[in-house]
């Protein structure tokens, strides 16, 4: 439950403030796409700050990184809350997620650092229930938020659950990685050990095909304001209750999972996932091609929630098998693993606005291309792999 609240802040920090864009660009002098991109410099912060907090967790343990990341957050935060420039806002936001970030990787080793490989999976997917929650509930709270206050109060509640997160480290965190099982290479091999994890095909294929899949939700994120709301003309409450379905969508599939991974090898539910979010962005990326904006609201709506949804079978799976071979350097793996899956949201991100067409085509270009990749390297993993018997 804790690890879960842990991990919340991301989705927290990602979503809360998305009703708001259409406010804070007027408040800025600046248009929706253009405060938008205070998205991407979020997921810059992810990627270059789990690739620092993995390393460091694997080498002084858990809790440590804990305090440096949340009191970054809590700062960064602050900042984020007080500006009136467009630009300050951008690096706040990049230093939130440089903060941030130290919970996904710290909870994933931590789990890891005690439990199986299917106990993983499990716990993934328990850990999930909780945090899917923000996503639910943090587009609506914004609205809220919105409704009484302006756009600054909802950066001030997020450094007030930045503190919460630090009460939580220090009454109920305990350290998990042994000093027997600390990673002692020097610090100047650090590169070469991230190398060597990706040329780890127990790693890589799961880490990045997940990372591809996982990276094309951002890419929603980074897109829905616009489609959702500049294109069909949606309310912010309108809009936040989309997204807590599609949120809802990845929970519910989540806890099915827990079941399933009784029943089948994680491998196979891992599969079927990737297939489901692939055959679900093909229809996103017909109805594009046929229909272009004017293509049904609800069908766009079915489409974006499989391709969503399906997330609850592969982001459990991935990790648990990407993770299964890396006692030793799970801190480092993990950190990988997340900065493989925002780096793909930054590069999805980019390459929305590289395509001159209407916003539902572009988004089915985009997640099309990406869940294809991912759902090819996700069935490269060798089927012989005996997750069962992992330590």
């Amino acid at each position: 439950m804790m690890l879960g609240l842990m991990v919340a802040i991301g989705p927290l920090s990602i979503d809360m403030y998305l009703p708001a864009l259409p406010s804070m660009a007027d408040s800025f002098g600046v248009s929706t796409a253009f405060i938008a991109n205070s998205v991407p410099a979020y997921f810059v912060g992810l990627v270059f700050g789990q690739l620092f907090y993995g390393p460091l967790s694997d080498r002084v343990g858990r809790v440590k990184p804990l305090y440096i990341g949340m009191s970054l957050y809590v700062v960064a935060s602050l900042v984020c809350a007080t500006t009136n420039n467009e630009y300050v806002l951008f690096v706040g936001r990049t230093l939130q997620a440089l903060g941030a970030c130290v919970g996904a990787v710290v909870t994933r080793a931590a789990i890891r650092d005690r439990l199986t490989a299917k106990q993983t999976a499990k716990a993934f997917s328990i850990m999930v229930l909780v945090m899917g929650l923000a996503p639910i509930l943090a587009p609506a709270l914004g609205a809220v938020f919105l409704k009484f206050f302006s756009w600054h109060s909802i950066f001030w509640f997020l450094m007030a659950f930045g503190v919460l997160n630090l009460l939580l480290t220090k009454l109920f965190f305990f350290e998990t990685l042994r000093v027997e099982d600390r990673n002692a290479r020097p610090i100047k091999e650090v590169f070469s050990q991230y190398w060597d994890l990706l040329h780890d095909s127990r790693f890589g294929y799961p880490a990045i095909g997940g990372g591809l899949l996982m990276g094309s939700m951002f890419v929603y994120i980074s897109a829905a304001s616009e489609l959702l709301m500049d294109t069909y003309g949606l309310s912010a409450t309108h809009f936040s209750w989309i997204f807590g379905m599609n949120a809802a969508g990845f929970i519910g599939l989540t806890q099915i999972n827990q079941w399933l991974t009784n029943r089948f090898r994680i491998l196979t539910l891992l599969r079927t996932g990737a297939m489901i979010q692939v055959t679900a962005s093909a229809g996103l990326l017909t109805l594009g091609a046929l229909f272009g904006q004017e293509a049904w609201l609800p069908l766009v709506l079915v489409c974006i929630f499989f391709c969503i949804a399906g997330l609850g079978l592969t982001q459990p799976n991935a990790s648990a098998i990407a993770l299964a071979f890396q006692r030793h350097r799970a801190g480092m793996a993990s950190a990988l693993q997340g900065s493989l899956m925002f780096s793909v949201g930054i590069f999805g991100g980019l390459l929305l606005n590289l395509f001159p067409v209407n916003p539902v085509l572009k988004l089915g270009i985009t997640m099309f291309v990406l869940m294809s990749l991912g759902c090819y390297l996700i069935w490269q993993i060798d089927s012989r792999l005996d997750l069962d018997n992992v330590d």
